[in-house]
């Protein structure tokens, strides 16, 4: 199947800590990239996001998927498995001390779900890829 990697960069004049205690809210991850709308979020006993469903438009196209716990190291990493009816793949977010701020690095590693979406996954690829950058940057600037 078809597989693509989109890395972004930026810096927040926010404190790491700062950005890593939004990363339980839910809306935080409509900002981040890929994910248009979060719904259905699971919230655990200790506040923590455990899972949540989205939307995702792309090319015209509504999405419905869900993400569930890939990784998290407290305070620097957190990463989402999302699958949806055409692709598949990961949404990691990295954070690193920039003093003053927060390195912010996110990475989406997405894949075809089928052989069918295969055909149209250069399309919608490009279209997530794309929107990356800004998305990363619009993120950051959320905290100063």
């Amino acid at each position: 199947m078809p597989a693509q990697t989109f890395s972004h960069t930026a810096i927040a004049a926010g404190e790491p800590a700062d950005v890593w205690a939004t990363f339980d809210n839910p809306t935080t991850w409509e900002s981040i990239g890929g994910i248009d709308r979060v719904h259905d979020a699971r919230i655990g006993p200790t506040g923590r996001l455990e899972g949540f469903s989205f939307d995702t438009e792309v090319a015209g196209k509504k999405y419905v998927g869900t993400a569930t716990p890939d990784q998290r190291v407290e305070g620097s990493l957190i990463a989402w498995n999302v699958r949806n009816s055409e692709i598949k793949g990961t949404v990691r977010v990295q954070l690193a001390d920039a003093s003053p701020g927060a390195e912010i690095t996110v990475t989406l590693e997405v894949e075809s779900a089928s052989f069918f979406s295969g055909m149209f996954f250069p399309v919608i690829a490009s279209t997530i890829g794309s929107g990356l950058p800004e998305a990363v940057e619009e993120f950051a600037q959320r905290f100063g």
